[in-house]
């Protein structure tokens, strides 16, 4: 794991913070226009240290943090250019996030079974169970909240549905809690995933050490 602590300011005054935010599901401007200037002076070869060959995951990082910050333009720049998997569930977030729900679901395809998903369907089941639905009113949403947390794997393709539903007609507030808070704990752990690739290590131990 690399450890110098240069580099490693941005974990403090930038991934703590934004860790710590909860995005909208349908964000209308970014969360804090001093935080999107850090990201934007952040060199992906600053988080990497220098290391050529985890160069993607360093600029993945960086479009994951202005996504967080609710930056989705300057977040699509980064990701549309990573071809790996990881740069393309990026880019399907910010399109979800945007509300282009369809784009989103085409992404998708490119990213496949991603490592984060066994770690994500614990989290829904651990925060969400099916009484919590029973008093919902919109049968469709309650039936994908049902898929979504019964199902034996992530399925990102019923969770874009969940949110077109709860953004686009419902509105209940419960609901874009719940949903919010899955949405972040998938930022955090695809954020997780990325900088164990170019980083080595655990994100949130690092910056626990700030």
């Amino acid at each position: 794991m690399h450890s110098n602590k240069d580099g490693n300011n941005w974990l403090g005054t930038i991934a703590k913070p934004l860790l710590e935010h909860l995005p909208a599901l349908y964000p209308i401007e970014e969360w804090d226009v001093a935080m999107d200037s850090r990201i934007e002076a952040l060199s992906p070869g600053t988080i990497t240290q220098g290391s050529p060959e985890q160069l993607p995951y360093g600029l993945a990082i960086k479009a994951g943090l202005f996504l967080l910050n609710e930056s989705l333009d300057k977040s699509h720049d980064i990701s549309q250019e990573i071809t790996n998997a990881t740069g393309s569930y990026w880019h399907a977030l910010m399109h979800r996030m945007e509300g282009d729900y369809s784009n989103a679901k085409y992404w998708f395809n490119d990213v496949g079974h991603h490592p984060i998903f066994s770690n994500l369907i614990q989290c829904v089941r651990d925060s969400l169970s099916l009484k919590d639905f029973i008093e919902l009113d919109n049968e469709a949403l309650r039936h994908k909240l049902e898929v979504l947390v019964t199902s034996p794997v992530w399925n990102p393709y019923v969770f874009i549905d969940v949110i077109e539903i709860q953004v686009s007609l419902v509105q209940n507030p419960t609901v874009d809690s719940w949903l919010r808070h899955i949405q972040r704990s998938e930022m955090q752990l695809l954020l997780q995933f990325c900088y164990e690739q170019s980083c080595g290590g655990s994100l949130l131990e690092a910056i626990g050490q700030k």
